[in-house]
């Protein structure tokens, strides 16, 4: 096993500083704090439409033995520390080890280990997969998808705005107004 990158370590290290510094806050904050259960909700409805269609088996499947074209070990990378704190107030872990070398750091034996995976990891469709769906199924889950990162999307600028209100990025080692 080994760790993540140079850059997703620093990211990973800043989302669990603001855990430490803002969490609280942030979770007292009711516009947070309710999109914080819509989230919840609709990331619950979208693993069930993807268990349901075989999305999930198959990606993970398909990610695990190493030919995964979608859960490239760069997509893990990719994270910034507001999409990773997201994922922290919703409950996830950030792993320390890598499980699958090749693949994006967040992959485990069971998929994706993050409960708010980006928008790439939600939207796209191998060829493979795109035929063994079918065009209504790809729609039925993009629609259900699209929900859920509309929602992501408002709790990070409401996460955001409640970490400048408590004294802001700098405190981590960003500059204010974003990382």
């Amino acid at each position: 096993m080994s760790g993540p990158g140079i850059k997703l370590a620093k990211e990973m290290e800043k989302a669990l500083k603001l855990k430490d510094l803002f969490g609280l806050a942030c979770l007292d904050d009711p516009e947070s704090s309710r999109l914080l259960r819509d989230l919840r909700e609709l990331i619950h409805r979208t693993r069930a439409t993807m268990v349901q269609s075989g999305v999930v088996s198959a990606c993970t499947r398909c990610a695990t033995n190493g030919k995964g074209s979608c859960c490239f070990r760069e997509m893990g990378e990719s994270f910034g520390s507001i999409e990773l704190f997201v994922n922290l107030v919703l409950g996830s872990a950030l792993p320390e080890e890598t499980a699958f070398p090749e693949s994006c750091h967040f992959v485990g034996d069971g998929g994706c280990r993050l409960q708010a995976p980006q928008s790439f990891c939600l939207n796209y469709f191998c060829p493979e997969l795109k035929e063994t769906l079918g065009e209504e199924a790809i729609c039925n889950i993009q629609l259900q998808v699209g929900k859920q990162l509309l929602v992501a999307w408002k709790l990070e600028r409401a996460l955001a705005r409640c970490i400048e209100d408590a004294g802001g990025l700098g405190q981590i080692g960003c500059p204010s107004g974003g990382d």
